[in-house]
């Protein structure tokens, strides 16, 4: 195939030496008649208007492709995008010689696009007509006219001659039409592929194997097009890389067709270089952060066998580190005599502290606002620290987060994290503080585990629970799922969470429960770009060993708000008490539907369902649900979209639920 594409390359730089050369020939030509440079029109005894005028003067033409299968719509538009005569219809040629030129030039283009698809047999005419016309379609029905318009301009020759070329120019040329016709002939199938493959101490020459064809996106049967055989040749070396080659190149592709079976033998040959272990890494780019902590983001071990797979996860952790701005893991230089090879980590670092806030505003929850401080280089080796603060007219309260990466292993980190908050709501009132300390680790790709020790103590009123405190230690253990593509805006992809904490009391009171949720949501694209999504999500929990009025109020199922069912007033689904005030529940179960459909690149509409309900026992006594929906807007921004949100009770309880409820917010609802 690359000898046809280079084949075509030449000869069109051929024409166009070519082309100058015939210009200069026809201008010396001209010049040795009688009428000189006159006979071209570039006299200077003529009318300077009428001169121009003639320059002026084209033929326009049209450009139809026929012979093809409707079917084949790549190749059509490939073939119009490579055709001259189309790319200058807009500058139409002076005659019908200079738009047959552009036909020559064509052919020879077509053949190549032919040849890509897989047609090597292809066959090309075209033919150049007038445009078919009302009058022109009337004059040619009857030849006697024509002949009577000639006699009669030959008596008149001395009076007319003027007029009627005024007319015509008026009129202009008729327009042309160029037609190609293809007969592009049966598609060439691929019948065989071949490796040549050359190590340090032997060449080998085989068919590929039925893995290696699926690893090249090859098939035997499939029809010989350019693409596939040309990306083919790199999925070959990707093959050997995996197999611990890291120096492998492609060395030469032939591609061999059989015109009496119509078929197409390729050969790929490859250098493999020697087969390499992993060896010393050298880190590059480091001012802040220790190089010795960048190396040990390494996935493999000394001496391991060079694998590219491992190259690519070291490069996805250190970029998921949030320390850089760009990160590259690469081979450096040749095997050694030991059959190690060097490996360099070149990073450019980012700035380590970051200042940040955001505002929201419910019609149930008024306005809020939250802030945050973060460093996340503390003592040179990726430690974070981050320092916040919220407030809204239902909670106020600040928090402190640490994070240390590389705790006693490589991809295991050590968190703490503590806050402390005020509450005013409808559910309870009063303060908590809660700390924890534990273990973060993946578990694999987009799965991650975290398990420490969490204490809690609580003051707090609620309508079943006055004047209460509660001094709670517990364990707390989480599951998560994550391959989404966008965490404010995901368009494709699962979450997932599971969350199981067991507490018990630190005082006399004899109190003990487990408290155990689930929570997803899965987001599908119904187009490539993600301008349409479908995202839904679903929730449930439950509460083990305490009934619900021997639990702190702060740890009860509550739901209804902006970030459960939206309608509903912040924590007003489920059981009331007599003063309407929310009473929580020991099970929750919520269901949410939401279509995306992002009609502008700033702006996009959001129509949603939501669902659900709280109960008093571990386990919902029925699966009755309160349901709302509602329109939402959103404008896209660098950081994620800006959420307007309206929704309306569908299960509206008299004298509870609002009207309408409104939110504003960044960032999805879920």
């Amino acid at each position: 195939m690359k000898s046809h594409i280079l084949r075509n390359l030449g000869s069109y730089r051929r024409y166009g030496a070519i082309g100058p050369l015939l210009l200069a020939g026809t201008i010396l030509g001209a010049c040795s008649s009688d009428e000189g440079l006159a006979g071209l029109g570039l006299g200077f005894g003529g009318n300077e208007t009428e001169i121009q005028d003639g320059l002026r003067e084209t033929i326009p033409y049209s450009v139809e492709i026929a012979g093809i299968d409707e079917q084949e719509g790549d190749l059509i538009a490939a073939l119009e995008a490579v055709s001259t005569a189309r790319r200058l219809q807009s500058r139409p040629t002076a005659s019908r010689a200079g738009l047959q030129r552009r036909a020559e030039d064509d052919i020879e283009r077509f053949q190549a696009v032919l040849r890509s698809g897989g047609f090597y047999d292809g066959q090309i005419t075209f033919d150049i007509q007038e445009e078919s016309t009302p009058e022109t379609d009337e004059g040619r029905s009857d030849p006697a006219s024509a002949d009577d318009a000639s006699d009669q301009q030959g008596e008149d020759e001395t009076a007319g001659t003027a007029g009627d070329d005024i007319v015509a120019q008026a009129d202009g040329p008729t327009p042309l039409v160029l037609k190609y016709q293809i007969d592009t002939g049966a598609p060439y199938l691929i019948s065989s592929v071949d490796l040549v493959i050359t190590r340090p101490d032997k060449v080998i020459e085989r068919p590929a194997s039925d893995e290696e064809l699926e690893k090249t996106r090859l098939q035997i049967g499939q029809r010989a097009t350019a693409q596939p055989i040309i990306l083919g040749e790199q999925y070959g070396v990707d093959i050997f890389r995996a197999q611990g080659y890291p120096l492998v190149k492609a060395t030469k592709r032939t591609v061999m067709a059989d015109t009496a079976e119509k078929t197409i033998s390729i050969k790929y040959g490859f250098e493999t270089g020697p087969l390499a272990e992993f060896g010393d890494v050298t880190v590059n780019g480091a001012s802040d952060v220790d190089p010795d902590f960048i190396a040990g983001y390494r996935s493999w071990e000394p001496g391991e066998q060079y694998s590219p797979d491992q190259v690519r996860a070291t490069r996805r952790d250190l970029a998921q580190t949030n320390l850089f701005d760009s990160v590259i893991v690469k081979v450096a230089g040749p095997v050694k005599e030991n059959g190690e090879i060097p490996v360099e980590i070149n990073v450019v670092e980012r700035k380590m502290r970051s200042i940040g806030g955001g505002v929201n505003f419910s019609t149930a929850d008024g306005p809020g606002a939250n802030a945050f401080w973060e460093h996340r280089n503390l003592f040179g080796r990726g430690e974070k620290l981050r320092f916040g603060a919220d407030a809204s007219s239902l909670e106020q309260g600040v928090s402190a987060e640490f994070k240390k990466p590389q705790f006693l292993e490589r991809r295991q980190s050590l968190l703490a994290e503590a806050n402390a908050k005020n509450n005013n709501t409808d559910a309870y009132k009063g303060s908590t503080i809660d700390s924890f300390v534990g273990i973060e680790r993946p578990l694999g790709e987009n799965w991650s585990t975290t398990f420490g020790v969490t204490t809690e103590y609580s003051d707090l009123t609620g309508s079943d629970s006055p004047n209460e405190e509660f001094y709670l230690a517990g364990l707390r253990g989480i599951l998560r799922h994550d391959n989404t593509d966008n965490p404010l805006d995901p368009t494709r992809g699962t979450r997932f969470e599971i969350n199981v904490s067991p507490y018990m009391s630190l005082t006399d009171k004899d109190t003990g429960f487990t408290s155990v949720s689930l929570a997803g949501s899965q987001y599908l694209s119904i187009d490539d770009e993600g301008d349409y999504v479908f995202a839904a999500r679903a929730r449930t929990g439950t509460i083990i060993g305490e009934d619900r009025g021997n639990l702190p109020s702060n740890k009860r199922y509550y739901s209804g708000g902006g970030g459960s069912i939206r309608g509903y007033e912040y924590q007003k689904v489920g059981p009331l008490d007599d003063e309407h005030d929310p009473l929580g529940g020991r099970s929750v179960l919520e269901l949410g539907f939401e279509f995306r459909a992002r009609v502008t690149e700033s702006f996009g509409i959001v129509p949603f369902v939501e669902g659900g309900n709280v109960y008093a026992r571990s386990e919902p006594e029925d699966i009755s649900l309160l349901w709302a929906a509602g329109l939402g807007f959103r404008y896209y921004t660098g950081v994620g979209p800006l959420r307007f949100d309206v929704a309306v009770p569908l299960d509206k309880r008299e004298n509870i639920d609002d009207d309408f409820q409104f939110y504003i917010s960044l960032g999805q609802a879920f």
